[in-house]
């Protein structure tokens, strides 16, 4: 383990100052995708659906005419927190590779500075600076592609969230006992 970290270590110093800035981007957006799943999980799973439909059920104890709005008025707050946590998640996506360019920039800065120090283009110091505009670019996109590509899917899977509450009911009722909350 100590080698992986050295090697992931020596990656984000060769990638230059943005390195820092893409790793916590990276951190937060799969931070924010990682709840905003735990959120969409069938209720089977426990996830924020079962609390919703238990939520339901102890409102709404026997069938009545409302039923279905309350449960849209349920699922919709579910969405609206879903919908800003992976709306965050996105604008961490976006920015990635533009810190990326960020390093790339800069990494081409320290190459051409680098050139006019020493008078030449040591192949030492073109290589550096270049390394540096490559890894971070490299980061970036790493990081975007699938953040985007996760946001994407768990924005279709919210809009199809809806709450039945003809299956509300029992998962409630199984939970307390058959007792009516």
């Amino acid at each position: 383990m100590t080698g992986l970290l050295r090697t992931v270590l020596d990656f984000v110093h060769a990638g230059g100052a943005t390195m820092a800035p893409l790793l916590l981007c990276c951190l937060a957006m799969w931070y924010l995708i990682l709840r905003a799943w735990l959120d969409l999980l069938p209720a089977s799973a426990g996830g924020l659906r079962a609390e919703l439909e238990q939520t339901f059920a102890r409102l709404c104890p026997g069938p009545g005419p409302g039923d279905a709005d309350l449960a849209d008025a349920l699922a919709e707050g579910v969405r609206a927190r879903t919908r800003r946590r992976l709306s965050l998640a996105a604008v961490f996506a976006a920015a990635a590779p533009l810190l990326g360019l960020l390093g790339t920039v800069t990494g081409m800065i320290e190459t051409f500075d680098g050139v006019a120090r020493f008078g030449s283009a040591s192949p030492q110091v073109l290589s550096s600076g270049i390394s540096q505009a490559m890894i971070s670019t490299q980061t970036g996109l790493v990081v975007a592609v699938p953040g985007l590509i996760a946001v994407y899917f768990l924005r279709r899977r919210a809009l199809r969230l809806h709450i039945r509450p003809e299956r509300a009911r029992p998962a409630v009722h199984a939970v307390t006992g058959g007792v009516a909350p």
